[in-house]
Order: C-alpha cells, then structure tokens, then sequence
C-alpha cells in the first residue's frame, strides 16, 4: 500500500489522483489525503496555525485508521520534507520511502528554484532576475523577506512560471483544465492558502534538513523528472550519500506524475 503525501503546501492531492489512479491500477493499492484544511478536507479559519507535526500526526492517525501496518511513502515537492519527517518520525510504519521531485530542504530548494527564475526573467525583467540570483546566493537566510520575494518574483513570470514546473508547454494549463473539470468551488481551490501560508511561516518547517536524509536507514528512492527545477543539486547529493537510488525521467518536469504516469507507475510497483 502506497500513501501519497501531496505538496504546495496547500495544493492538494487531485491532480495526483486523475493522473495516478488509472496508471496504478491493478499495480497498488493507493491512500492520498487532502492535507489538514487543503481542498476537499475541513476548510480552516483564516490565521490558523499549521505545522509539520500536525501533518504527520494526521498521516499517523490515517494509517491507525486503516489499520496498516506499514505501507510505503511517496512524498511530492513540498511533501517530499512530510513524508521524510513522517517516515523518521515513524520508521517501524514505513516499509519504503519513495520521494518525487522533492523539496527536502526548504533552503537549498527554494535557492534552486529561484536560480532557475532568474535564468527566465533575464531579458525581459533584469532587475528582477538580478534580485532572483541574490535570493539564489546561499548566503541569502530563509525568512519571511525571502519567501514573500520569491512569491513576487514567480509572480513576475505570468505565463512563463510554469515553464519551471512542465515540460511540455501543452502541461501548462494542468490545474485550470483540472478545476475545470472536478466539480469544486472557487472556495474549495482558494482554501489550501490558509495552511500553505502558515506551514511556511513556521520556523520548524524551514529548519535545515540535508543532513537528516541520512537519519533513514530504510529503502529509499527519489524520483526526478530532467527538467524540474526544485530538487536542488544539494538535496541529490545528500540523498545519494544516504545510499538512496535516483532515477531521472525523461521529457518530465516538476510533475512526474502528470507528464509521465506510466513511467511512474513503473517504478512505484517494482
């Protein structure tokens, strides 16, 4: 049994499941959640506070549920940091930690990302792509100015911020034709920004996590597409160090499961 644990934070785990569930079919069997307050879950009031510990004690609390002894975790993006956390936190309930295209360390990962903004905003916003390269400088600390920088700079994009995300430009429209599709409310889409913004406003969210990787003694695998910008080259090393397989996916960005789900699927049931 495989648990999904989505990124964002605040996105939610459809996209995953309208992509995944028929690749997976007959392979695994799947458990995806909203996350606390994200989409189809219980909308939060507006200033709750969320943390990792929450999320993890609600991915415990599914699995005690079910009453599943030990399953494998794949954790995407920003829920590549939960399902690691979870998965030290819990390492008797997790037979295999599967990681895609994560963002371990929210550091090293949003230095990476922004290093990639900056290489699209150079030419036509070159003031911005030169504010994109300091926030890059590993120098540069991970606080509230940097994350409400680095939301103004991928803003800056328009269009082209999902350029850092797909590879093929035909996949830049996946969440609108999805919301166009699954049936809920504006409401519903807008709510995953209440615990998104509070998870990363919390300084344990942002604590340095490379070193951690290597606190996983058990099976471990990351899952990369070739072009995605979030996985940061630090965040690969550590995990190659840890003695974690990677593999890369061809013509694949940020979202593996949507632009490849065969391939996906693949390496989830072998």
């Amino acid at each position: 049994m495989f648990l999904y644990v989505h990124g964002g934070p605040g996105i939610g785990a459809l996209e995953f499941e309208h992509y995944m569930v028929p690749a997976l079919a007959g392979r695994v069997r799947l458990v995806s959640v909203d996350q606390r307050g994200v989409l189809r879950s219980d909308a939060l009031p507006a200033g709750t506070n969320v943390t990792v510990d929450d999320l993890i004690a609600d991915l415990e609390a599914v699995r005690s549920a079910l009453a599943v002894p030990r399953w494998h975790v794949l954790g995407h993006s920003f829920g590549g940091m939960v399902a690691l956390r979870y998965a030290l936190a819990h390492p008797n309930r997790v037979q295999r930690l599967v990681l895609e295209c994560p963002s371990i360390d929210l550091a090293s990962s949003f230095r990476w990302l922004c290093a990639a903004a900056a290489q699209l905003l150079n030419g036509f916003e070159p003031a911005k792509a030169l504010q994109a390269t300091r926030l890059a400088d590993p120098s540069t600390p991970l606080d509230d100015g940097f994350i409400s920088q680095m939301d103004e700079l991928l803003a800056a994009l328009g269009g082209r911020r999902q350029d850092l995300y797909v590879s093929n430009p035909r996949n830049r429209d996946i969440f609108s034709r999805l919301a166009a599709t699954a049936g809920l409310s504006e409401s519903r889409w807008r709510q995953g920004a209440v615990p998104g913004k509070s998870l990363l406003a919390q300084p344990s969210t942002r604590r340095p996590m490379l070193s951690a990787i290597e606190q996983w003694v058990g099976p471990l695998l990351l899952i990369r597409g070739d072009g995605d910008h979030v996985t940061s080259p630090a965040e690969l090393v550590a995990v190659a160090k840890a003695g974690g397989k990677i593999v890369t996916v061809p013509d694949a960005g940020h979202f593996v499961h949507v632009e490849q789900p065969g391939a996906l699927a693949k390496l989830l049931s072998q």
